[in-house]
């Protein structure tokens, strides 16, 4: 195989997580999320949440390559459930920060489920 594996999907996904960081700064500087319409208040959420999968399919995809496996497609769905895990744990600890009610318990519980549903879905 020639090139980078799976290399549209990374690109796509990069754009997609570049596009979600600039919505939300957009969201951040130029809207107030608590006294705008809720569709700015879940678009904050979508694009943290787009933007933090983004790093973390990608980080685990290349900590894979780096450990010397060649199972292109296992390591990128590999990649894709915890890159979802943790982005959707980072997510709920946003939410919780934003409507102050994170503590270190429920943000500890978060990372916990987090963790084992990581151990459950990893190959």
């Amino acid at each position: 195989m020639g090139g980078m594996p799976l290399g549209k999907n990374l690109w796509g996904m990069w754009l997609a997580g570049i596009i979600a960081l600039a919505a939300f700064g957009i969201i951040i500087w130029k809207f107030d999320p608590y006294n705008s319409h809720w569709g700015v208040f879940a678009l904050l959420f979508a694009s943290f949440f787009i933007f933090w999968a983004v790093v973390l399919i990608s980080l685990t995809y290349s900590w894979y390559l780096k450990q010397g496996l060649l199972d292109f497609s296992g390591l990128f769905s590999s990649s894709l459930k915890l890159g979802i895990i943790g982005s959707v744990a980072l997510t709920i600890g946003f939410l919780l920060q934003t409507i102050h009610v994170l503590t270190w318990w429920n943000g500890l519980m978060v990372a916990v489920i987090a963790f084992i549903l990581g151990l459950y879905f990893k190959d």
